[in-house]
């Protein structure tokens, strides 16, 4: 796909999904503009970008925004983000996937090119020490997520 396509796609994306009938047009731009930042970061098309629920049903809250981002080559591969706030251009986005304790979806990596995905996805998340004490590897975000599981020695506030 040439670079006026990608143009083109991010423009149509931005234009069809600015307006919503849920929440405000300024939100709905900035949560489009978040959608083609990611599909420009992962060099794909932005309409393979969606957020966590379909446009027909966002409801609020959305922050921090959650994006998936299927493989142009495998539909069936997935990845999920997260970003704190769409308001906001300059985050970096994360990376979702399993706790390794306890499995919950969670943000494991800090991605703000596309070869940082590729050192994720070709390391791995970093092995998490007995003491509690999380790798510099992980991202911040990490150990108070509220998304570990109510046994996890990472959930919000119990690290």
């Amino acid at each position: 796909m040439s670079i006026a396509d990608r143009a083109a796609s991010a423009y149509e994306y931005l234009r069809r999904h600015s307006t919503h009938p849920l929440i405000s047009d300024h939100r709905a731009a900035d949560i489009a503009r978040a959608a083609i930042r990611l599909a420009a970061l992962l060099g794909i098309d932005p309409a393979h970008v969606r957020p966590n629920h379909s446009w027909n049903y966002l409801s609020l809250p959305l922050i921090p925004l959650t994006l998936h981002a299927s493989d142009p080559d495998d539909p069936q591969r997935v990845y999920s983000f997260s970003y704190p706030d769409p308001l906001y251009d300059d985050e970096p986005f994360s990376l979702l996937g399993p706790c390794p304790v306890c499995g919950a979806m969670v943000p494991l990596a800090e991605i703000r090119s596309l070869a940082d995905l590729w050192a994720f996805l070709a390391n791995g998340p970093a092995p998490l020490p007995d003491n509690g004490v999380v790798p510099a590897s992980y991202p911040d975000e990490f150990d108070r997520h509220p998304a570990h599981s109510s046994t996890c020695r990472f959930r919000a506030g119990e690290s």
